[in-house]
């Protein structure tokens, strides 16, 4: 029989190496997954939250992590799915039951009578070993749709990526594309490393683009941006992305990276250039940039909005796991 997985609670700090190079193992982990984003995040907003970080580990090897805001009635997926997109324990592929069996095992030890992870994608690997961890373990199990992700897979050349969209999108890109080439001179920018005015830039065309921005955009929030980017740009994933018309920004576009993927985490335009379409121009120009730079996959993160589907976006589903102990 194999040897039961060992389930740890263990200092973000001192896990964190082990945590990154596990990260670096899964395929398709996506940056949301990493150490740093919790590091961050507790920085600015985890005055009452309550973590706690499980180190799951076969024969001394880790094989996954989870995290966890904590209190005697339940154990909350850590953070907010307002500013991260993606969620639920980090596995290693082939052992997400084992994993999963540990965890729930954990919480029940700690006497924590229920569990509740979100931003899982469907098509993940994690979803039916909860489930099927919940039964053997004597939860109940319940399944909802929490939100999509839409996404396009890229091929090598942009134009291939257009001539495969929809007749009637592929034609609206192509129009608009050259109408906002004929309104001025432009020019397009890619930053690994935003100055901090560059994000001041862009927090001001997310606000004037976008309803309920100045209520999102508290000075707390831009400096929970901020920390981000720079965390994030020192370890090579980010790319702030600058659509430039006579000189002056006209839309802006900001995105997590890794080797395989891009993440259009937010974005802004300036009304004056609403007529010419700024905002899906913009966001063309990233997914060009990205396969230029060799990218297989856009991910333009969560909602539903109709540009993203212009854009080739396919929706992959997140959903919400709640468990509760019934025996």
């Amino acid at each position: 029989m194999a040897e039961r997985p060992l389930i740890t609670s263990e200092d973000l700090a001192a896990l964190t190496p082990e945590w990154v190079a596990l990260w670096e193992r899964i395929p398709g982990a996506t940056p949301f997954l990493r150490p740093e984003w919790h590091d961050v995040w507790l920085r600015h907003f985890g005055r009452e939250a309550s973590p706690v970080f499980l180190s799951v580990r076969r024969e001394e090897e880790l094989i996954g992590v989870a995290a966890f805001d904590m209190d005697r009635e339940e154990a909350r997926e850590l953070g907010d799915h307002n500013v991260r997109d993606y969620a639920g324990p980090l596995v290693l592929p082939g052992f997400e039951i084992e994993a999963a069996e540990g965890i729930l095992e954990w919480l029940r030890e700690d006497l924590t009578p229920a569990a509740t992870f979100w931003g899982i994608p469907t098509d993940s690997a994690l979803l039916p070993a909860l489930s099927e961890a919940s039964a053997a373990g004597g939860w109940s199990f319940e399944q909802s749709l929490e939100s999509v992700c839409p996404g396009a897979i890229l091929p090598a050349d942009f134009e291939v990526f257009v001539a495969a969209l929809p007749k009637h999108d592929r034609h609206e890109l192509r129009r608009k594309i050259r109408n906002f080439e004929a309104a001025g001179a432009v020019q397009f920018e890619s930053l690994t490393e935003p100055a901090g005015d560059q994000l001041d830039t862009l927090f001001r065309l997310m606000r004037i683009s976008r309803g309920g921005k100045d209520e999102f955009l508290t000075p707390a929030m831009e400096a929970f941006f901020m920390d981000l980017v720079a965390t994030f740009s020192a370890l090579g994933m980010i790319r702030l992305s600058i659509l430039n018309l006579d000189g002056a920004p006209a839309a802006m576009t900001l995105a997590f990276e890794d080797d395989q993927a891009a993440y259009l985490y937010n974005s802004g335009y300036d009304l004056r250039f609403s007529h010419l379409a700024v905002g899906l121009v913009s966001k063309a120009c990233a997914l060009r940039d990205a396969i230029e730079r060799g990218k297989h996959r856009f991910d333009f993160l969560r909602g539903d909005e109709d540009y993203k589907r212009h854009l080739g976006g396919v929706d992959r589903e997140l959903v919400t796991v709640r468990l509760r102990t019934v025996s």
